[in-house]
C-alpha cells in the first residue's frame, strides 16, 4: 500500500530550477533512499514532503490526505517524523537528554506516562539510557543526531523522513546510527524516506533507490535491480600512468568489454559482460603488447548506474 504519493512536483528559487517533475510512492514498511550528489534537489523534496516548503505545481498525498486541498497541517505533521540537517539547532544545548525529550514530547500534546513510555522505548533501541542525564552540549556529534532522531520519533509517526542522517560522522558511529534505523523501522513497521549522498549507506538501508540529478529523479528501483539492467558484472581497473592510449582504445572495443569509465583519476574501469572471460580478453591484449600493468576489479555499485544513467558525475559520492 503506498502510504505517499508525490507526482509531478516542482519547485524554484527564482530562476533557479531545484526540482522538475519528481514523482514517487512510498511504500508502508519500507526504507526508500534519494540517492544524489550535493545540489541534486534531495533536501528541497523531502522539506516540500515534510510541509516546510511550498511547492509551485505537482501534487503530493500523504495516508490520503492532500498537502493542497487538506490543509489542516497539524493532522498530517502529526504523521510524520523529520530530522534534517541542523543537529546542533534541533535541541537546546544546556539541557539534557532526558530534559529537551520531555519538552519536546509535551510541545507535541503527548502525557507524560506517554512521553515516559516512549522515551524508555527509544532509549532500548537506540541503547542510550546511559546519556539521558548528559547536557546536550556535552555529547559527540553521533550521539547529538541520536537526540534528534529520537526526537523526531516520540510521537511514534508512522512516516520517518531522514535528510542526510549520518553526514559528517565517523563512519563506524554512522554504522551504528543505519543498524538501529533499520532495527525499529522493521520492527515497528514504519516507513521511512531518507536522502543521502552516501553510497554504502543507501546500499545498507534501502529496500528502494531513487536517484537524484539536478531536481529529478530519472531511476527508481531496487539496488540489486538497478544494478542488474547495466549488464555488468564486474569492472577491470587498470593504472591510468601505465595504459598506452592505443591499448586503451583495443581493450574498449573488445565484445565482452561494454563500457569505459573513470570514476578514479588513477584507474580506468572496464565493465565485463562475463568476469573470467573479459579479464581473458584483456590479459590477452596486454600480453600482446607486451604491457605488464597494475589492475584491481570491482562489483558494480550505484554510483556506476549514476553514471550510465546521467552520462556524468559533477561530484563524487562518499563510499
Amino acid at each position: 500500500m503506498a502510504v505517499l504519493i508525490a507526482e509531478h512536483v516542482s519547485k524554484k528559487y527564482g530562476n533557479t530550477v531545484a526540482l522538475q517533475d519528481v514523482s514517487l510512492e512510498l511504500k508502508q514498511g519500507e526504507i526508500l533512499g534519494l540517492l544524489g550528489t550535493n545540489g541534486s534537489g534531495k533536501t528541497t523534496f523531502i522539506k516540500i514532503l515534510a510541509t516546510l516548503l511550498a511547492k509551485d505545481s505537482g501534487k503530493v498525498e500523504i495516508y490520503g490526505y492532500d498537502l493542497d486541498k487538506d490543509r489542516n497541517e497539524h493532522k498530517i505533521r502529526s504523521l510524520i517524523g523529520y530530522v534534517g540537517q541542523d543537529t546542533e539547532r534541533s535541541a537546546y544545548a544546556r539541557l539534557t537528554v532526558n530534559e529537551n525529550l520531555r519538552f519536546f514530547g509535551r510541545l507535541r500534546g503527548l502525557s507524560k506516562q506517554e512521553i515516559d513510555e516512549r522515551i524508555e522505548k527509544l532509549c532500548a533501541y537506540f541503547d542510550f539510557a546511559s546519556n539521558l542525564d548528559k547536557e546536550f552540549m556535552r555529547l559527540s556529534g553521533g550521539q547529538k543526531q541520536m537526540v534528534v532522531i529520537m526526537r523526531a520519533l516520540l510521537h511514534d509517526p508512522p512516516i520517518i523522513y531522514l535528510d542526510e542522517p549520518t553526514k559528517g560522522l565517523d563512519p563506524i558511529v554512522a554504522k551504528k546510527i543505519r543498524s538501529f534505523l533499520k532495527e525499529y523501522v522493521t520492527e515497528e513497521q514504519k516507513t521511512l524516506l531518507l536522502t543521502s549522498h552516501n553510497l554504502s549507506e543507501v546500499d545498507e538501508l534501502a529496500d528502494r533507490v531513487s536517484l537524484m540529478y539536478k531536481g529529478s529523479n530519472p531511476l527508481l528501483g531496487t539496488s540489486v535491480d538497478l544494478k542488474k539492467e547495466l549488464g555488468i558484472k564486474e569492472f577491470i581497473e587498470i593504472r591510468k600512468e601505465s595504459l598506452p592510449a592505443s591499448v586503451d582504445e583495443k581493450i574498449t572495443g573488445l565484445k565482452t568489454v561494454l563500457s569505459r569509465v573513470e570514476t578514479d583519476p588513477e584507474w580506468v574501469s572496464f565493465g565485463v559482460s562475463a568476469f573470467f572471460e573479459g579479464i581473458e580478453e584483456i590479459m590477452r591484449v596486454l600480453r600482446e603488447e607486451g604491457i605488464e600493468v597494475s589492475f584491481r576489479h570491482r562489483s558494480v555499485t550505484l554510483e556506476d548506474v549514476f553514471i550510465n544513467c546521467v552520462g556524468v558525475l559533477d561530484e563524487k559520492f562518499d563510499h
